[in-house]
């Protein structure tokens, strides 16, 4: 015999690449999958429209999903109890009415379904628990911009206020039924709360506290990161304007220089101001002046201006060095060995000039000398160390007169396009 939720689950099934799509991004009916698996689907009640032709993924299903996966978004919303909190509180006076009236299948009812909102609470902070936890892990992550990560700061802290919020409500709550179920002689229901809810509240509470703190330290530590970087930033504009800056240069050997202990103003000198109006500077300026020697007038040179010889000393040769001289034989060697190419590790070994030279400084002597004579030069690098996609590192290198067909292919203009 089916049922409906075998019959769901089968559905479920036979599409599931459709669901993990639905579980990343909308669905378009066109694009991503077949009329009838959405129409399957949407009779499941496991698609809802989004937009004119989109479809997108249950929202209860999608959360369990992301729980499942342990995936969360950047602003992934905290499941809210404060709903089930009210729920629980009008439960429970429900049951005092009921119980009144003496209707043991309405209470047994009553009592069951309360018992389900509180396994409810339970999931959610639980989920709610984990989240944070994973957000602290990662340091929230999923954020590319500095504003992004403000954003995100702010409001994880609004959410778990709010939470906090709702924990002592239903700290209040909990110790009340659990005092009132024990009064009425409820010592099952009573033993249930204390079990799956008082046991919890405090733990809860004491997590959520820690949080809140490393949420307030994240928020004043990212403050402190915002004005360095624009610190830096001034630093970088002022060193873009002044290319020629140097800084301060101090010698700082004998005494620290008094610009760096204190800032004071320079030295006032005395000075006669020519604009001032005073009597007796006016006399003493008109003294200075006719104390003045006479002022020379100027002198025609009529003698021819003076000849020079420029005298160009001849460049003198520099004696050649030892690597210098490997370096010319290795030329001749490659221009004479062709498109086959020499390998610079192997030839060191022939030259005795060049088993001089340790053997990397030999290897990065010839790669940059080769190629500032325009010779090409293959590298032959080592594998890539574990975690990195990219080698950094050779081993050795093949010099060329001529690139091979293969090398020619690789660097031609449209390869690289």
């Amino acid at each position: 015999m089916s049922s409906p939720i075998k019959e769901v689950l089968h559905t479920l099934s036979r599409h599931a690449a459709l669901v993990q799509s639905g579980l990343l991004d909308v669905v378009c009916s066109e694009a991503d999958s077949s009329p009838a698996a959405i129409a399957a689907l949407r009779q499941a009640s496991a698609l809802r429209p989004a937009g004119e032709d989109g479809w997108r993924l249950h929202p209860r299903l999608r959360e369990y999903l992301q729980d499942h996966l342990q995936l969360f978004p950047a602003f992934q919303s905290l499941a809210e109890i404060g709903s089930r909190i009210t729920q629980l509180n009008v439960l429970w006076a429900e049951v005092g009415q009921v119980r009144q009236d003496a209707d043991q299948e309405a209470l047994a009812s009553l009592l069951m379904t309360l018992q389900a909102t509180v396994f409810d609470i339970v999931d959610s902070m639980e989920r709610n628990m984990l989240l944070l936890q994973t957000l602290m892990s990662t340091r929230f992550g999923n954020v590319k911009t500095l504003q992004a990560k403000k954003s995100q700061n702010r409001y994880y802290q609004q959410q778990t206020t709010t939470l906090a919020g709702d924990l002592n409500r239903l700290a209040l709550m909990a110790d009340q039924l659990e005092r009132q179920a024990s009064a009425w002689a409820m010592e099952a229901l009573a033993r249930f709360v204390r079990r799956n809810l008082l046991a919890y509240i405090t733990a809860w509470q004491q997590g959520l506290s820690e949080m809140q703190t490393l949420i307030r330290t994240e928020i004043f530590r990212l403050r402190e990161v915002e004005q360095r970087h624009k610190l830096l930033a001034r630093m970088d504009m002022l060193l873009r304007q002044q290319p020629g800056w140097r800084g301060i240069e101090a010698d700082l050997s004998g005494d620290i220089p008094d610009f760096l202990l204190a800032a004071r103003l320079p030295p006032l000198a005395a000075h006669v101001a020519p604009l001032d109006s005073e009597r007796a500077l006016r006399d003493e300026m008109t003294t200075l002046v006719r104390a003045l020697p006479p002022k020379a007038l100027p002198v025609a040179d009529i003698q021819p201006p003076r000849r020079y010889t420029r005298i160009v000393d001849a460049p003198r040769s520099a004696a050649a060095t030892p690597s210098a001289q490997a370096l010319e034989r290795l030329v001749r060697d490659v221009q004479s060995a062709g498109a086959a190419g020499v390998a610079l590790a192997a030839w060191r070994d022939s030259d005795a000039a060049a088993r001089a030279m340790a053997p990397h400084v030999w290897l990065v002597f010839a790669v940059m000398a080769l190629r500032g004579r325009h010779i090409p030069v293959e590298l032959r690098k080592n594998g890539t160390r574990a975690g990195e996609r990219f080698a950094h590192s050779f081993d050795d290198a093949v010099a060329y007169a001529e690139l091979p067909g293969a090398l020619k292919a690789a660097a031609s203009p449209a390869r690289r396009a």
